[in-house]
């Protein structure tokens, strides 16, 4: 799945990843902010920065959460989410309103986003979603963000891909189903419901994009200045990585399919979130930062 997180306030107990094994009112902050004096003690509290590298609009709760926790935060966007153009989904809202699928999967609070301001390109300036049409969403988070947006959530499938597929029942004959996501989500979704009998029409509904990371940040994350990493994303994990993570920082991730990027992009990941919201991240990183006998070797400290 896409960065964009569910919001829900449960926290299960976070994955933790053993060495051996390979394995969202305040403004955001734009550019990363040097905290000075971090140290990295392997007896005692690590005080370096956490890096959150979440999209711009996107961080702001988690880093929020682990302030409160006494945590040094810098929030440095990674990426940047630019919605589709209102042409690019016009025709596809069009045949919502007209009862064309037979159930609406929305994965991510931007994918309403970009849906919502498309629509204000129709002639009913709104998404209209039928009463035949049931619509599916990924997680809590993105069935508050529809709520809020004048839509209807049908169902809360789990808060990954694989958990709607298994949610989902097998079509009998054939409905269309209307996809609108992420350029970069993964073929999950798509792939499992198609196996199921359905019809998927997948939608581009915004492209994620790659910034210029500060320097401090571009020279920090490889030379050891942060205590963790969270990533929220398989594409995160790869930017991350290209970036490179020095082997003292924790790799803190939120679902399966963000672990799976990060190994793949060479990443070991210190701990997984129990949950994919930001309750349960920050406990995580509680977790990964806290508790010594998960932390990364220290190799280098930062200055």
């Amino acid at each position: 799945m896409s960065d964009e997180v569910p919001e829900a306030q449960d926290v299960r107990g976070a994955q933790s990843v053993p060495e051996a094994q390979d394995v969202p009112t305040a403004p955001d902050v734009q550019g990363a902010q040097p905290a000075r004096g971090a140290t990295a003690d392997a007896d005692g509290p690590d005080r370096r920065p956490i890096l959150v590298a979440r999209p711009a609009g996107r961080g702001q709760e988690l880093v929020e959460r682990l302030e409160a926790d006494g945590f040094l935060v810098e929030h440095c966007p990674f990426l940047q989410l630019v919605l589709a153009e209102p042409s690019e989904l016009r025709d596809d809202l069009t045949d919502l309103a007209d009862g064309a699928f037979s159930h609406l999967v929305v994965t991510s609070r931007t994918t309403i986003e970009a849906l919502a301001a498309a629509a204000t390109s129709t002639a009913a300036g709104q998404v209209i979603v039928p009463s035949t049409t049931r619509v599916i969403a990924v997680g809590r988070g993105t069935a508050a963000a529809l709520a809020a947006a004048g839509v209807r959530a049908d169902e809360i499938a789990g808060g990954s891909g694989a958990a709607l597929v298994e949610q989902m029942p097998p079509s009998a004959g054939g409905e269309l189903l209307w996809f609108p996501a992420s350029a970069a989500a993964s073929s999950t979704v798509p792939a499992g419901l198609t196996a199921k009998g359905y019809r998927v029409r997948r939608t581009v509904a915004y492209r994620p994009e790659s910034i210029e990371l500060p320097a401090e940040v571009a020279g920090g994350l490889p030379a050891g200045r942060y205590a963790a990493v969270v990533l929220t994303s398989p594409m995160l994990a790869r930017l991350a990585a290209a970036a490179g993570v020095d082997p003292s920082t924790s790799v803190v991730t939120i679902g399966d399919p963000t672990s799976a990027g990060a190994r793949a992009a060479g990443l070991t990941v210190t701990v997984q979130a129990g949950s994919p919201d930001n309750a349960a991240l920050a406990h995580a990183v509680r977790q990964a930062v806290a508790d010594h006998s998960l932390r990364p070797s220290r190799s280098k400290e930062s200055s």
